[in-house]
């Protein structure tokens, strides 16, 4: 099993669809992560320019990679069922998954886990109460997000498994008098 299933497999995160600065991501719901990560894939498509940090620091992925993180978006919202919300997030070279949602945002949002069921509650005072369902399916294969293939596509990579765009002829013969 590969890290990234190794990691949506574990009980205590879970994976889904975030929409962050109106782009949809595939997140990762990772409470054991005290910040919260955007990859520089999906950053560029903000159109907003990240900060340098004052003090760059190493991040262990949840894949087992150390990387560098020296930048961070700040005030960037994250919508769950229609429901804006914000936080700051740090741009991480990784290409497992598009965002990590870590305790910062979990916390400034008053949410509420159930690992079982790969859900969240959102319990701001005075506000309903938002629901948001992971995803309960482990992909089987290796995963790259749209974003990141439709920016490797346009610099002429060639990815596994999926065609080139060419024009299709299909002919269909028949007998005569049929």
């Amino acid at each position: 099993m590969s890290g990234r299933q190794t990691v949506e497999a574990s009980s205590d995160v879970f994976i889904g669809i975030l929409t962050v600065q109106t782009h949809d991501t595939h997140a990762l719901i990772d409470p054991g992560s005290t910040l919260s990560y955007v990859t520089p894939f999906v950053a560029m498509e903000f159109g907003m320019e990240p900060d340098q940090l004052h003090e760059p620091f190493l991040v262990s992925t949840p894949v087992g990679e150390s990387i560098t993180a020296a930048r961070v978006y700040r005030g960037c919202v994250v919508m769950v069922r229609s429901r804006d919300t914000m936080t700051d997030l740090i741009e991480l070279g990784m290409v497992d998954f598009d965002v990590i949602m870590g305790m910062d945002w979990l916390y400034s949002c008053f949410s509420k886990l159930d690992c079982r069921t790969r859900s969240m509650r959102l319990e701001f005072p005075n506000d309903p109460i938002v629901e948001w369902k992971g995803d309960n399916v482990v992909p089987k294969c290796r995963f790259i997000s749209y974003l990141k293939a439709t920016k490797m596509i346009k610099k002429g990579y060639e990815l596994p498994r999926i065609p080139p765009d060419s024009e299709i002829d299909i002919g269909i013969d028949v007998m005569p008098g049929t």
